[in-house]
């Protein structure tokens, strides 16, 4: 067989036993490659050891780890002479640990040359890798090691990617990872609806966050529409027996109708406006007489000046249609919320209710964050948030890779190609625009 037919059966027998989550290969016939990604079996009750701010050691147990990303690219001479290209990327291994596993793919080409052997660099990082490297249960964050790095003389594989710039953002990228795939399990997983006992995908039912009973989406849907329709906002429980767990507003959102949680929200308002005082100060600058509120009306009539106006907005008084608060007056409340002391957030809490403190909060860091922190996937749109690491972005959604400074595609077999061609305004901008922190000297060993 040729070069071209041996890669090609390689290429065709990898994506029949590993499905598109693990292994990615590219269209390219001219230069085929691709990615594969390494889950390691970490074992149970496995934990990362950190400092906490006052220099006191905390662990934090998790179930899974980024994977080893293992960057492939094919020779037109491979398997007869030349080798594959590849690089090794991870975010928890240290350089030095991935220049021994690349070295050990070059041994496993040696023993087995002219013969394909990508099968078995991906069966020995999946399988034999943690072993390999002699990994414990334990990942220790805590101990800086830069005298042992400055001492050493060793030299680093350049195809070793340690694929975060900065230790301290390490143990803050490990945990949201976690999380991540947790979802993503819960969404694949089976469970029976305790309300109808019909089986449904994680992804097509809710938890209840403070119990973890869950539901399926139809059901809660029918149970929020009945419950919001009778205006009793405030008691949408789990309804597993004798449990108190509520609802997030974000679960109500996603499960009814944008006109019934319009309703939902406003009697969310209203019952917060049931808990302000009975006395109101009458909002013109020349006035400023005590008032007494209607609550039910959520109105006020100055005796002195006439001035008939809301008791939430502090504007002349506007009927049953909802309060105006532009994108300025949520970043107002919102900062008056988190500087002020006891007495100020109890006085907000009375003039708006909590329900509307709560909605100002969550909406402004929400806009605040997609601004700052976030861009849409040029593939699908998904807004990515980059955490740490370098420039070179995958998306979760659709698995598209591309560049975070350009927004631009990068190719499958090796996105960190796009870093290193000569004359590309991304030329040597990997780690560009992260904050290093006060940590260089530590995060030597990383490096």
């Amino acid at each position: 067989m040729t070069d071209k037919e041996q890669q090609e059966d390689e290429l065709l027998a990898l994506t029949s036993i590993y499905d598109e989550t693990v292994l990615s290969v590219s269209d390219d016939t001219e230069e085929p490659g691709g990615q594969f990604l390494v889950s390691s079996h970490i074992p149970e009750n496995f934990s990362i050891k950190s400092l906490s701010k006052d220099n006191k050691i905390e662990e934090h147990v998790v179930k899974n780890l980024p994977p080893i990303s293992l960057n492939f690219q094919l020779p037109k001479d491979y398997p007869s002479v030349t080798p594959p290209q590849f690089t090794l990327s991870c975010k928890w291994l240290n350089r030095k640990q991935l220049t021994k596993l690349c070295l050990r793919l070059d041994e496993i080409w040696e023993e087995y040359k002219p013969c394909v052997v990508v099968f078995l660099w991906t069966s020995f990082l999946q399988d034999e890798s943690y072993e390999f490297l002699g990994l414990s249960d334990t990942l220790d964050l805590t101990t800086p090691q830069s005298i042992e790095r400055k001492q050493s003389t060793e030299k680093y594989d350049p195809r070793a990617i340690q694929d975060i710039a900065s230790q301290n953002r390490l143990l803050a990228t490990l945990i949201d990872y976690d999380k991540q795939v947790i979802q993503m399990e819960f969404d694949r997983s089976l469970f029976e609806c305790k309300v109808c006992f019909c089986d449904r995908t994680g992804s097509q039912c809710i938890n209840f966050y403070e119990c973890d009973h869950v539901y399926c989406k139809e059901c809660m849907k029918e149970y929020f529409t009945v419950q919001i329709g009778e205006g009793n906002v405030n008691g949408l429980y789990c309804p597993e027996d004798k449990c108190e767990s509520q609802a997030h507003q974000s679960q109500v959102k996603e499960l009814v109708p944008p006109e019934l949680y319009a309703k939902y929200d406003k009697l969310l308002l209203q019952t917060g406006l049931d808990t302000m005082l009975d006395i109101a100060y009458c909002p013109r600058p020349s006035c400023q007489q005590p008032v007494i509120m209607d609550k039910e009306m959520s109105m006020a009539s100055c005796a002195s000046c006439c001035f008939v106006f809301c008791t939430l907005c502090k504007l002349s008084y506007h009927g049953l249609s909802p309060c105006r608060i532009k994108a300025e007056g949520l970043r107002k409340l919102k900062d008056e919320w988190l500087d002020g002391d006891e007495a100020t957030r109890k006085l907000l809490e009375k003039k708006y209710g909590k329900a509307a403190i709560q909605q100002a909060v969550e909406e402004s860091f929400s806009n605040e964050w997609l601004d700052s922190f976030a861009k849409k996937c040029p593939h699908c749109g998904a807004q990515i948030q980059k955490i740490d690491g370098c420039n070179k972005m995958t998306c979760m959604k659709c698995r598209a890779h591309f560049c975070w400074i350009c927004n631009g595609f990068l190719a499958k077999a090796n996105p960190y190609s796009h870093f290193s061609e000569m004359g590309s305004k991304c030329f040597n901008r990997l780690f560009e625009g992260v904050d290093m922190g006060d940590d260089d000297d530590d995060w030597d060993q990383w490096m």
